[in-house]
């Protein structure tokens, strides 16, 4: 009965450990970026710029923000409204659509490409009196570098280093920015799960 107890004790302590290693050693998933919300023209809103200032209003606005891929414009609006258009609606004001009624409210676009993008009044006399933007979308920013693992794991070898570790020999695929791209992210996953499941059938609970 003795080494039976003995026996069943060490199980539950490698099975711990198990549960231990595989919070540590999964990566976890990578939140997706989100970009920054630019609410148009500030605390003013959308609306018909002054006379006095209509060609370049929202140019002035929109030269003071670098805009990115995943930002995301808000329009505020009263008794308006707005359509995103072509180059060519932007600068001859002729693109409107049937269900742009004017209304109160607030609408929000997703800048989802690199390039220009325009946005236009639905109203056609508000466009011819300054109410447009274009603005310049650059690619997505750069990630940050990763933390090196000196930050977040101690320098000297601890007893489960040989699984925390990866081996320096095996290349890392990485992205365009510098950081793991995913298919080594999965990879990583698939070798702390072999570890973990190869540990689980040493003690027997597999």
């Amino acid at each position: 009965m003795a080494a039976q107890a003995t026996m069943t004790s060490r199980r539950l302590f490698a099975l711990a450990a198990v549960f231990v290693l595989s919070d540590c050693c999964l990566p976890a998933a990578a939140a997706a970026p989100q970009g920054k919300q630019y609410r148009v023209g500030g605390e003013d809103g959308w609306r018909v710029p002054p006379p006095e200032n209509k060609d370049k209003y929202y140019d002035t606005w929109a030269s003071n923000i670098t805009f990115y891929v995943d930002d995301t414009l808000e329009f505020v609006h009263k008794n308006d409204s707005v359509l995103r258009v072509s180059k060519a609606g932007y600068y001859h004001c002729n693109e409107t659509a049937g269900d742009a009624a004017p209304r109160d409210g607030r609408t929000v676009f997703l800048l989802d490409a690199p390039g220009y993008s325009y946005f236009a009044s639905a109203d056609l006399g508000h466009c011819g009196m300054g109410e447009r933007l274009a603005v310049s979308v650059l690619a997505t920013a750069s990630l940050p570098p990763a933390p090196s693992p000196s930050s977040s794991w101690s320098s000297a070898p601890g007893p489960w280093s040989w699984v925390l570790s990866p081996s320096s020999s095996a290349p890392v695929a990485s992205s365009p920015s510098g950081q793991p791209s995913a298919a080594a992210a999965l990879v990583a996953a698939s070798s702390a799960n072999a570890v973990v499941l190869g540990m689980a059938m040493a003690v027997g609970f597999v």
